[in-house]
């Protein structure tokens, strides 16, 4: 079977029938030969990574000359007994030019649509059949490569994405640290941000063993008008709840942090936000008690330009939550205290590059409701951008984050 794909803007299209459906080979169709050429080269190692031999190749035809559509068209429907037209994307033209290919070549003609929101593939020449297909799962690996992006994992660069292992014993851990975090984010915030200061004071970012002079403990907390006595309550807390441990305080303030992902839970102010969520998201299940989400990333780091690996001023984002349902993307912005317009134009520009379309764009906070004024026009930016807002995630309970969480890619 060959697949004919009408070039378009939108990468999931090109390249859905090559993907979902068991074709032996792929036709873009397109008026530029250098985009044509770019993405294929795209499209070739994203199938050869998943073990597809379904081969691609192209032809170049202007998008304003409907005969010489009808030509190109018809003559590869002549040369294959086995076509299907695929018309989830593509100029208006080629789209045209495909009905009167039907009309003129009648049962010869298969064409289907991809309705990636729904998981469906319609059959389009009314005769009933359309081509078996796997399921539509796209990976974030892949939806950002066909965008010529990559997700960086090297743990070598200076910026990369950490390897979250949200397991049982951590997502525990994370409704511990959540729970303290709703009882006061601003406290949580600066407590943390300090406790990460600290260790980069005495050069303890990477170990798990801290320790440093009361004094200069003392000093620092000054500093930022905090009370060392309220400080050691904290810690205290962390310890009670098996977060650090061996906490002692003398002359010296020391304790072992529980883990290395502990430790950057309680060194970054927002992590555990962006935990929460995720690990939330990870627990639901469809009716079928399937993982509503085929993949959920905690803090992406995405290269937009994985060809230019030479240059030193790399276009590179970091999004809190980078979440797949199906082939969708959800790419989700979690703010744990104040924030401006700025962020909002940031999402929407990742989102809208690395899923056109497609993508859903999401902004959680925990106090959008105290920034008085500037919170409705905050509110009301988000609805003109399509970003869906969830707030008060501190009132919540479990069952309500759930229900917040479980429709994301239906915004």
């Amino acid at each position: 079977m060959t697949i004919i794909e009408f070039f378009d803007k939108v990468a999931l299209e090109n390249i859905a029938g090559a993907l979902l459906c068991n074709a032996d080979s792929i036709i873009l169709v397109g008026d530029s030969r250098k985009k044509l050429e770019r993405s294929i080269k795209v499209y070739n190692s994203i199938l050869k990574n998943r073990g597809i031999q379904t081969t691609i190749s192209y032809m170049t035809i202007s998008r304003n000359n409907l005969q010489n559509i009808i030509e190109v068209l018809g003559s590869i429907v002549e040369k294959d007994d086995d076509c299907v037209f695929d018309l989830t994307g593509g100029e208006d033209l080629y789209l045209v030019g495909v009905g009167i290919i039907m009309n003129k070549y009648g049962e010869r003609v298969q064409c289907h649509r991809f309705n990636f929101n729904n998981n469906t593939l319609y059959d389009c020449d009314a005769d009933g059949n359309v081509c078996s297909t796997a399921p539509f799962i796209i990976t974030a690996e892949e939806n950002i490569a066909m965008y010529g992006g990559t997700i960086v994992k090297d743990e070598t660069q200076p910026l990369h994405t950490f390897n979250w292992n949200i397991d049982e014993q951590l997502s525990d851990d994370i409704e511990i640290m959540w729970s303290l975090c709703k009882s006061d984010v601003g406290v949580w915030n600066i407590n943390t941000v300090m406790l990460g200061a600290m260790c980069d004071f005495v050069k303890c970012m990477e170990c798990l063993d801290f320790s440093i002079e009361a004094e200069v403990m003392d000093s620092m907390l000054s500093k930022k008008h905090m009370q060392y006595p309220q400080y050691i309550i904290f810690l205290r807390l962390l310890e009670k709840h098996g977060l650090i441990r061996s906490l002692k305080v003398d002359k010296n303030v020391s304790f072992s942090f529980k883990n290395r992902q502990i430790k950057r839970c309680l060194t970054l102010a927002g992590q555990i936000l962006e935990l929460i969520v995720a690990s939330r998201m990870k627990s639901l299940t469809d009716s079928e008690g399937i993982p509503l989400y085929n993949e959920v990333i905690v803090g992406a780091v995405i290269d937009w330009d994985r060809s230019d690996e030479d240059n030193a001023y790399r276009t590179i984002n970091e999004i809190d939550v980078l979440a797949m349902k199906g082939a969708i993307p959800i790419f989700i912005s979690c703010k744990n205290g104040n924030f401006d317009e700025n962020e909002l134009y940031k999402l929407t520009t990742v989102a809208d590059h690395f899923g056109e379309k497609y993508a859903k764009k999401v902004l959680i906070a925990t106090k959008l409701e105290k920034f008085g004024l500037k919170s409705d026009y905050l509110r009301a930016r988000m609805s003109d951008m399509g970003i869906r807002c969830i707030e008060n995630l501190t009132n919540m309970t479990n069952n309500q984050l759930d229900n917040a969480l479980s429709t994301l890619w239906l915004n």
